[in-house]
């Protein structure tokens, strides 16, 4: 697995938030990422790039948002977050192949990073990045050239 370090500068995200037990997450996230791409035209120009942001994990609760990259966070569709994300290192990993393979994508991605001496930043929100190679609820999951960015905030 290639693991690199990259320098995001500060990004402004809006987007869909949802909140509850993996459980949860795991149904509703599908609809929530129907949802934000049927309102993504709400946020004017974007660079057609989207994210999910891993915002909050605590005991068992589990806070993410669908995203968009905007100019300008004061003027956001109802229902709607925004998200200022400031500029960070992060280890890049790319999860490739079908999504039944994401679990096992992080677990060596994780263990990779450690064998690397990178520290992982646990107080910092992880990023996945998804361009014209993925798009959730588009895309059909099965496909083996599926392929997206997993950003791990590091120390």
């Amino acid at each position: 697995m290639h693991i690199s370090t990259v320098t995001l500068p500060e990004m402004k995200l809006a987007g869909l938030p949802l909140a509850g037990p993996s459980s949860v997450l795991e149904a509703d996230m599908p609809d929530i990422w129907s949802s934000f791409l049927e309102r993504e035209s709400e946020l004017g120009e974007t660079n057609g790039l989207r994210y999910s942001v891993s915002l909050q994990d605590q005991d068992g609760q589990h806070l993410e948002c669908v995203a968009a990259e905007v100019a300008d966070l004061n003027n956001l569709p109802a229902g709607m977050i925004g998200i200022r994300i400031p500029e960070r290192r992060y280890a890049m990993l790319t999860h490739r192949g079908p999504m039944t393979r994401v679990q096992a994508t992080y677990l060596t991605g994780y263990a990779a990073i450690e064998q690397l001496g990178m520290v992982q930043d646990e107080e910092s929100w992880r990023i996945e990045r998804y361009d014209r190679r993925y798009t959730p609820s588009l895309d059909d999951g099965n496909r083996p050239d599926n392929a997206y960015d997993i950003l791990i905030p590091l120390l």
